[in-house]
């Protein structure tokens, strides 16, 4: 294996376990120190010094995220795109972009019986990542971002909810802290910052669908027309 797939492995990896990660860690603090007070958050963090423990922590925070991304996926996502909160990706709006359109007879040209305009719009996606180093690397810098911000945003809901649900219908659930903000205000709070992280990372996952195109279109025909134009040097 090269050193550059290597790297690369390793950075899908740590991108992966960022993604889940952070979203699950996100929602199991805010539970214990709204249901078990801030010691009870200090014995879990004790709790997790030896090597088995922590690695049990963070296979369970990992496991968390993936049913927070899995739940804005499924659900949220629809919920906020129908209410119009959040913009979704359209493709057909992509599919007139410039680049978009050079870059399908850029591949139509390579092509041999079957037509570029058959391919669909994640095929060709698909080949621009995969002819572009530097366009695999920004457009899942992008998606990472994207995800990373859909997952926190939804543990933040998830709190919000939570907080409410348990203030109205059964207060002892939750932890009594000597000075705190009203629940509303609380819960409020947490919504607007998990409505500002799902806009976020729609904008990402819309940069992430369609940037590729352009920086392929750039690396393949623009800097090969430069390298052409040098030419072999005189003698």
């Amino acid at each position: 294996m090269k050193i550059e797939e290597a790297a690369d492995t390793i950075v899908k990896f740590f991108n992966d376990l960022i993604g889940a990660w952070v979203p699950g860690a996100v929602l199991a603090v805010g539970l214990i120190l709204m249901h078990l007070g801030p010691v009870q958050l200090q014995t879990m963090f004790k709790l997790s010094d030896t090597t088995a423990a922590a690695l049990t922590f963070a296979g369970v925070l990992f496991a968390i995220g993936h049913v927070l991304l899995a739940l804005h996926e499924q659900l949220l996502k629809k919920v906020l795109s129908s209410a119009g909160l959040t913009k979704s990706f359209d493709e057909v709006e992509a599919k007139k972009r410039k680049s978009y359109e050079w870059f399908a007879e850029l591949v139509k040209t390579q092509q041999v019986g079957t037509a570029a305009k058959d391919w669909g719009y994640n095929d060709l996606r698909s080949v621009a990542l995969s002819v572009s180093t530097e366009a695999a690397s920004v457009g899942r810098r992008f998606m990472f971002i994207s995800q990373l911000c859909n997952g926190v945003g939804t543990g933040l809901a998830v709190l919000a909810c939570d907080f409410a649900i348990c203030s109205l219908l059964s207060p002892k659930m939750l932890f009594a802290y000597d000075h705190a903000v009203p629940w509303s205000m609380q819960a409020l709070l947490l919504l607007c910052l998990s409505l500002v992280l799902f806009r976020q990372g729609a904008v990402f996952n819309n940069r992430a669908m369609a940037t590729p195109f352009s920086i392929a279109i750039a690396e393949l025909k623009f800097k090969k027309d430069a390298n052409a134009g040098k030419g072999p040097s005189a003698s």
